[in-house]
Protein backbone atom coordinates (compact mmCIF):
# COMPACT_ATOMS: atom_id res chain seq x y z
CA UNK A 1 0.00 0.00 0.00
CA UNK A 2 1.33 3.41 -0.94
CA UNK A 3 2.17 5.75 1.93
CA UNK A 4 0.57 8.67 0.02
CA UNK A 5 -2.14 9.26 -2.55
CA UNK A 6 -0.87 8.76 -6.08
CA UNK A 7 1.46 11.69 -6.66
CA UNK A 8 1.18 11.86 -10.45
CA UNK A 9 -2.62 11.88 -10.30
CA UNK A 10 -2.39 14.83 -7.92
CA UNK A 11 0.16 16.94 -9.81
CA UNK A 12 -1.13 16.15 -13.30
CA UNK A 13 -4.70 17.05 -12.35
CA UNK A 14 -6.10 14.30 -14.56
CA UNK A 15 -8.22 11.26 -13.65
CA UNK A 16 -6.44 7.95 -13.20
CA UNK A 17 -8.62 6.13 -15.73
CA UNK A 18 -6.24 6.44 -18.68
CA UNK A 19 -3.14 5.75 -16.59
CA UNK A 20 -4.55 2.52 -15.22
CA UNK A 21 -4.65 1.18 -18.76
CA UNK A 22 -1.02 0.45 -17.91
CA UNK A 23 -1.69 -0.78 -14.39
CA UNK A 24 1.85 -2.01 -13.72
CA UNK A 25 3.37 1.30 -14.77
CA UNK A 26 0.80 3.07 -12.58
CA UNK A 27 1.59 0.95 -9.54
CA UNK A 28 5.37 0.95 -9.89
CA UNK A 29 5.57 4.70 -10.54
CA UNK A 30 4.09 5.30 -7.10
CA UNK A 31 6.08 2.38 -5.71
CA UNK A 32 9.31 4.02 -6.86
CA UNK A 33 8.24 7.29 -5.24
CA UNK A 34 7.62 5.58 -1.92
CA UNK A 35 10.86 3.57 -2.08
CA UNK A 36 12.96 6.61 -2.90
CA UNK A 37 11.44 8.83 -0.20
CA UNK A 38 12.15 6.41 2.61
CA UNK A 39 15.42 7.19 4.30
CA UNK A 40 17.00 6.63 7.67
CA UNK A 41 20.74 6.63 8.26
CA UNK A 42 21.35 6.28 4.49
CA UNK A 43 20.41 9.67 3.06
CA UNK A 44 17.78 10.76 5.61
CA UNK A 45 14.25 11.58 4.53
CA UNK A 46 14.58 15.34 5.08
CA UNK A 47 17.53 15.48 2.69
CA UNK A 48 15.68 13.30 0.18
CA UNK A 49 12.61 15.56 0.24
CA UNK A 50 14.74 18.70 -0.16
CA UNK A 51 16.66 17.13 -3.02
CA UNK A 52 13.48 16.05 -4.80
CA UNK A 53 11.91 19.49 -4.34
CA UNK A 54 14.96 21.23 -5.79
CA UNK A 55 14.97 18.82 -8.73
CA UNK A 56 11.34 19.58 -9.51
CA UNK A 57 12.04 23.32 -9.31
CA UNK A 58 14.95 22.97 -11.74
CA UNK A 59 12.69 21.03 -14.11
CA UNK A 60 10.02 23.74 -14.07
CA UNK A 61 7.49 21.73 -12.05
CA UNK A 62 6.40 23.88 -9.08
CA UNK A 63 3.42 21.72 -8.08
CA UNK A 64 5.66 18.66 -7.87
CA UNK A 65 8.20 20.70 -5.90
CA UNK A 66 5.49 21.73 -3.41
CA UNK A 67 4.56 18.06 -2.92
CA UNK A 68 8.11 17.19 -1.94
CA UNK A 69 8.51 20.19 0.35
CA UNK A 70 5.40 19.01 2.23
CA UNK A 71 6.89 15.61 3.06
CA UNK A 72 9.49 16.67 5.62
CA UNK A 73 10.79 19.75 7.41
CA UNK A 74 13.57 21.51 5.52
CA UNK A 75 16.96 20.24 6.71
CA UNK A 76 19.51 22.64 8.13
CA UNK A 77 21.90 24.14 5.60
CA UNK A 78 25.21 22.34 5.52
CA UNK A 79 28.11 21.61 3.21
CA UNK A 80 26.78 18.05 2.86
CA UNK A 81 23.36 19.24 1.71
CA UNK A 82 24.89 21.84 -0.60
CA UNK A 83 26.87 19.08 -2.33
CA UNK A 84 23.66 17.12 -2.93
CA UNK A 85 21.88 20.14 -4.37
CA UNK A 86 24.78 20.81 -6.75
CA UNK A 87 24.53 17.16 -7.80
CA UNK A 88 20.83 17.67 -8.54
CA UNK A 89 21.62 20.65 -10.76
CA UNK A 90 24.18 18.60 -12.67
CA UNK A 91 21.77 15.70 -13.22
CA UNK A 92 18.84 17.87 -14.27
CA UNK A 93 20.56 20.42 -16.47
CA UNK A 94 23.76 18.94 -17.90
CA UNK A 95 24.13 15.23 -17.10
CA UNK A 96 26.34 14.51 -20.11
CA UNK A 97 29.05 16.75 -18.64
CA UNK A 98 29.38 14.62 -15.48
CA UNK A 99 32.61 12.90 -14.59
CA UNK A 100 34.35 11.02 -11.76
CA UNK A 101 35.18 14.37 -10.13
CA UNK A 102 31.47 14.89 -9.42
CA UNK A 103 31.22 11.60 -7.54
CA UNK A 104 34.42 12.53 -5.70
CA UNK A 105 32.86 15.84 -4.64
CA UNK A 106 29.98 13.99 -2.99
CA UNK A 107 32.37 11.60 -1.29
CA UNK A 108 34.47 14.49 0.01
CA UNK A 109 31.29 16.07 1.42
CA UNK A 110 30.72 12.92 3.49
CA UNK A 111 28.28 10.94 1.38
CA UNK A 112 29.04 7.23 0.87
CA UNK A 113 28.31 5.14 -2.21
CA UNK A 114 24.81 4.10 -1.02
CA UNK A 115 23.95 7.77 -0.46
CA UNK A 116 25.25 8.79 -3.89
CA UNK A 117 23.24 6.06 -5.59
CA UNK A 118 20.09 6.91 -3.62
CA UNK A 119 20.46 10.61 -4.43
CA UNK A 120 21.07 9.96 -8.11
CA UNK A 121 18.09 7.59 -8.31
CA UNK A 122 15.85 10.14 -6.63
CA UNK A 123 16.87 13.08 -8.82
CA UNK A 124 16.54 11.02 -12.00
CA UNK A 125 13.15 9.70 -10.86
CA UNK A 126 11.81 13.23 -10.31
CA UNK A 127 12.80 14.12 -13.89
CA UNK A 128 10.69 11.11 -14.92
CA UNK A 129 7.76 12.34 -12.84
CA UNK A 130 7.93 15.85 -14.30
CA UNK A 131 7.72 14.54 -17.87
CA UNK A 132 5.03 11.98 -17.09
CA UNK A 133 2.86 14.63 -15.44
CA UNK A 134 3.40 17.04 -18.36
CA UNK A 135 2.40 14.40 -20.91
CA UNK A 136 -0.70 13.48 -18.92
CA UNK A 137 -1.78 17.11 -18.69
CA UNK A 138 -1.56 17.33 -22.48
CA UNK A 139 -3.57 14.13 -22.85
CA UNK A 140 -6.17 15.47 -20.45
CA UNK A 141 -6.49 18.71 -22.40
CA UNK A 142 -5.16 20.72 -19.47
CA UNK A 143 -2.75 23.64 -19.80
CA UNK A 144 0.91 23.06 -19.17
CA UNK A 145 2.08 23.81 -15.65
CA UNK A 146 4.19 26.59 -17.08
CA UNK A 147 7.13 26.51 -14.71
CA UNK A 148 10.35 28.17 -15.76
CA UNK A 149 11.96 26.32 -18.68
CA UNK A 150 15.31 24.89 -17.60
CA UNK A 151 18.43 25.87 -19.48
CA UNK A 152 19.73 22.45 -20.41
CA UNK A 153 23.45 22.05 -21.04
CA UNK A 154 24.65 20.88 -24.43
CA UNK A 155 25.40 17.22 -24.91
CA UNK A 156 28.96 16.17 -24.30
CA UNK A 157 31.26 16.21 -27.31
CA UNK A 158 33.19 13.22 -26.01
CA UNK A 159 32.58 9.66 -27.25
CA UNK A 160 30.68 9.64 -30.57
CA UNK A 161 27.32 7.96 -30.97
CA UNK A 162 27.59 4.48 -32.41
CA UNK A 163 25.61 1.38 -33.37
CA UNK A 164 28.40 -0.75 -31.90
CA UNK A 165 27.78 -2.54 -28.61
CA UNK A 166 29.34 -0.82 -25.60
CA UNK A 167 29.98 -1.74 -22.00
CA UNK A 168 29.82 0.51 -18.95
CA UNK A 169 32.10 1.16 -15.98
CA UNK A 170 30.99 2.64 -12.67
CA UNK A 171 32.55 5.68 -11.00
CA UNK A 172 30.85 4.84 -7.72
CA UNK A 173 31.86 1.89 -5.54
CA UNK A 174 29.80 -1.17 -6.48
CA UNK A 175 28.47 -3.97 -4.27
CA UNK A 176 30.70 -7.04 -4.05
CA UNK A 177 28.34 -9.79 -5.13
CA UNK A 178 30.15 -12.29 -2.87
CA UNK A 179 29.26 -10.09 0.11
CA UNK A 180 25.79 -9.06 -1.03
CA UNK A 181 22.82 -9.59 1.26
CA UNK A 182 20.18 -12.18 0.37
CA UNK A 183 17.80 -9.34 -0.54
CA UNK A 184 20.40 -7.80 -2.87
CA UNK A 185 20.98 -11.16 -4.54
CA UNK A 186 17.24 -11.66 -4.95
CA UNK A 187 16.67 -8.32 -6.67
CA UNK A 188 19.70 -8.82 -8.92
CA UNK A 189 18.39 -12.22 -10.00
CA UNK A 190 14.95 -10.76 -10.60
CA UNK A 191 16.25 -7.81 -12.65
CA UNK A 192 18.36 -9.32 -15.45
CA UNK A 193 20.16 -12.62 -16.11
CA UNK A 194 23.53 -10.82 -16.18
CA UNK A 195 22.83 -8.39 -13.33
CA UNK A 196 25.23 -10.07 -10.90
CA UNK A 197 28.13 -9.28 -13.24
CA UNK A 198 26.90 -5.84 -14.40
CA UNK A 199 28.68 -2.81 -12.86
CA UNK A 200 25.50 -0.81 -13.42
CA UNK A 201 23.30 -3.16 -11.42
CA UNK A 202 25.97 -3.67 -8.80
CA UNK A 203 25.95 0.10 -8.29
CA UNK A 204 22.16 0.47 -8.19
CA UNK A 205 21.69 -2.47 -5.81
CA UNK A 206 23.00 -0.31 -2.97
CA UNK A 207 19.31 0.76 -2.84
CA UNK A 208 17.49 -2.55 -3.13
CA UNK A 209 13.86 -1.41 -2.93
CA UNK A 210 14.36 1.42 -5.39
CA UNK A 211 16.09 -0.89 -7.88
CA UNK A 212 13.29 -3.43 -7.66
CA UNK A 213 10.60 -0.83 -8.33
CA UNK A 214 12.62 0.79 -11.10
CA UNK A 215 13.29 -2.49 -12.92
CA UNK A 216 9.63 -3.47 -12.76
CA UNK A 217 8.56 -0.05 -13.98
CA UNK A 218 11.04 -0.03 -16.87
CA UNK A 219 9.87 -3.47 -18.02
CA UNK A 220 6.22 -2.41 -17.75
CA UNK A 221 6.95 0.58 -19.99
CA UNK A 222 9.20 -0.93 -22.63
CA UNK A 223 7.79 -4.45 -22.98
CA UNK A 224 4.08 -4.13 -22.26
CA UNK A 225 1.94 -5.92 -24.85
CA UNK A 226 -0.23 -4.11 -27.37
CA UNK A 227 -0.35 -0.35 -27.37
CA UNK A 228 2.50 1.59 -28.96
CA UNK A 229 4.53 -0.39 -31.49
CA UNK A 230 7.86 -1.57 -30.05
CA UNK A 231 9.70 0.12 -32.92
CA UNK A 232 8.16 3.45 -31.94
CA UNK A 233 9.20 2.92 -28.33
CA UNK A 234 12.77 2.26 -29.44
CA UNK A 235 12.97 5.27 -31.77
CA UNK A 236 11.64 7.46 -28.95
CA UNK A 237 14.21 6.02 -26.52
CA UNK A 238 16.91 6.67 -29.10
CA UNK A 239 15.79 10.27 -29.70
CA UNK A 240 15.72 11.04 -25.97
CA UNK A 241 19.11 9.43 -25.43
CA UNK A 242 20.62 11.46 -28.26
CA UNK A 243 19.24 14.73 -26.85
CA UNK A 244 20.58 13.89 -23.40
CA UNK A 245 23.96 12.80 -24.76
CA UNK A 246 23.74 9.23 -23.48
CA UNK A 247 25.96 7.31 -25.90
CA UNK A 248 25.43 4.00 -24.13
CA UNK A 249 21.61 4.06 -24.17
CA UNK A 250 21.55 5.39 -27.73
CA UNK A 251 23.71 2.48 -28.88
CA UNK A 252 21.48 -0.12 -27.24
CA UNK A 253 18.21 1.29 -28.53
CA UNK A 254 19.52 1.97 -32.02
CA UNK A 255 20.37 -1.71 -32.27
CA UNK A 256 17.03 -2.75 -30.84
CA UNK A 257 15.18 -0.60 -33.34
CA UNK A 258 17.28 -2.04 -36.17
CA UNK A 259 16.50 -5.59 -35.03
CA UNK A 260 12.77 -4.95 -34.76
CA UNK A 261 12.49 -2.94 -37.99
CA UNK A 262 14.99 -5.12 -39.88
CA UNK A 263 16.44 -1.81 -41.07
CA UNK A 264 19.29 0.06 -39.38
CA UNK A 265 18.91 3.10 -41.67
CA UNK A 266 16.65 5.32 -39.53
CA UNK A 267 18.57 4.53 -36.35
CA UNK A 268 21.90 5.20 -38.01
CA UNK A 269 20.58 8.49 -39.42
CA UNK A 270 19.41 9.59 -35.99
CA UNK A 271 22.74 8.65 -34.40
CA UNK A 272 24.67 10.57 -37.05
CA UNK A 273 22.49 13.66 -37.48
CA UNK A 274 20.35 13.78 -34.35
CA UNK A 275 16.55 13.76 -34.05
CA UNK A 276 16.15 16.17 -37.00
CA UNK A 277 17.50 13.46 -39.34
CA UNK A 278 15.36 11.99 -42.11
CA UNK A 279 13.66 9.08 -40.32
CA UNK A 280 11.81 7.81 -43.36
CA UNK A 281 8.16 8.15 -42.30
CA UNK A 282 5.82 10.82 -40.95
CA UNK A 283 5.02 8.52 -38.05
CA UNK A 284 8.64 8.30 -36.90
CA UNK A 285 9.04 12.04 -37.43
CA UNK A 286 6.06 12.78 -35.16
CA UNK A 287 7.25 10.34 -32.50
CA UNK A 288 10.80 11.74 -32.48
CA UNK A 289 9.62 15.38 -32.46
CA UNK A 290 7.34 14.74 -29.48
CA UNK A 291 10.10 12.87 -27.63
CA UNK A 292 12.51 15.76 -28.11
CA UNK A 293 9.99 18.41 -27.06
CA UNK A 294 8.92 16.58 -23.88
CA UNK A 295 12.57 15.91 -23.03
CA UNK A 296 13.72 19.51 -23.45
CA UNK A 297 10.66 21.46 -22.32
CA UNK A 298 8.59 19.31 -19.97
CA UNK A 299 6.43 22.16 -18.77
CA UNK A 300 5.64 24.02 -21.94
CA UNK A 301 2.51 23.28 -24.03
CA UNK A 302 2.67 19.96 -25.86
CA UNK A 303 0.90 19.69 -29.22
CA UNK A 304 -0.46 16.17 -29.82
CA UNK A 305 -1.84 16.94 -33.30
CA UNK A 306 0.98 15.31 -35.28
CA UNK A 307 0.88 12.21 -33.10
CA UNK A 308 -2.84 11.82 -33.73
CA UNK A 309 -2.91 12.76 -37.43
CA UNK A 310 0.52 12.03 -38.94
CA UNK A 311 1.32 9.07 -36.69
CA UNK A 312 -2.25 7.84 -36.17
CA UNK A 313 -1.75 7.22 -32.46
CA UNK A 314 -4.66 6.91 -30.06
CA UNK A 315 -4.54 8.10 -26.45
CA UNK A 316 -3.33 4.78 -25.04
CA UNK A 317 -0.46 4.73 -27.54
CA UNK A 318 0.41 8.33 -26.67
CA UNK A 319 0.38 7.30 -23.00
CA UNK A 320 2.93 4.60 -23.83
CA UNK A 321 5.06 7.18 -25.65
CA UNK A 322 4.93 9.59 -22.72
CA UNK A 323 6.08 6.78 -20.42
CA UNK A 324 9.01 5.95 -22.70
CA UNK A 325 10.19 9.55 -22.92
CA UNK A 326 9.85 9.97 -19.17
CA UNK A 327 11.66 6.77 -18.22
CA UNK A 328 14.61 7.66 -20.43
CA UNK A 329 14.98 10.98 -18.63
CA UNK A 330 15.62 8.68 -15.66
CA UNK A 331 17.73 6.01 -17.36
CA UNK A 332 20.01 8.42 -19.21
CA UNK A 333 20.78 10.41 -16.09
CA UNK A 334 21.87 7.35 -14.15
CA UNK A 335 24.05 6.09 -16.99
CA UNK A 336 25.62 9.52 -17.51
CA UNK A 337 26.35 10.44 -13.91
CA UNK A 338 27.28 7.16 -12.19
CA UNK A 339 29.74 5.89 -14.80
CA UNK A 340 30.77 5.88 -18.44
CA UNK A 341 30.65 3.67 -21.56
CA UNK A 342 33.66 1.92 -23.00
CA UNK A 343 34.46 -0.43 -25.84
CA UNK A 344 33.54 -3.98 -24.88
CA UNK A 345 35.84 -6.78 -23.89
CA UNK A 346 33.15 -9.05 -25.30
CA UNK A 347 29.89 -8.41 -27.16
CA UNK A 348 26.57 -8.60 -25.32
CA UNK A 349 23.04 -7.53 -26.15
CA UNK A 350 21.84 -7.50 -22.54
CA UNK A 351 20.98 -3.93 -21.56
CA UNK A 352 21.40 -2.89 -17.92
CA UNK A 353 18.34 -0.70 -17.56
Amino acid sequence: MSETADVIDAVAGTPAALRTYREKAYVHTQGAHDALLTGTDTLPRAERAALAARTAELDGAPVLAAHYRSLAPAPADSARLAALLRHAELLVLSPSTAGPKDIAALTEAGWGAPDVVAASQLVAFVTYQARLAAGLRALGGLPAEGGEVPAYGVASEGRPFTLDALEWDAWVETVDVDRATPEQIAVLEESLPTAKTSPYYLALVHDVTALRERSRLYNAIMYAPRGLDRRDREIAALAVSHVNGCVYCASVHARRFAQLAKDAGPARALLDAGPDADLGTARRRAVADFAVRLTREPNRPLDLTALRTDAGLDDTEILDLVHVVAVFAWANRLMLTLGEPRSPRSTTEEHPV
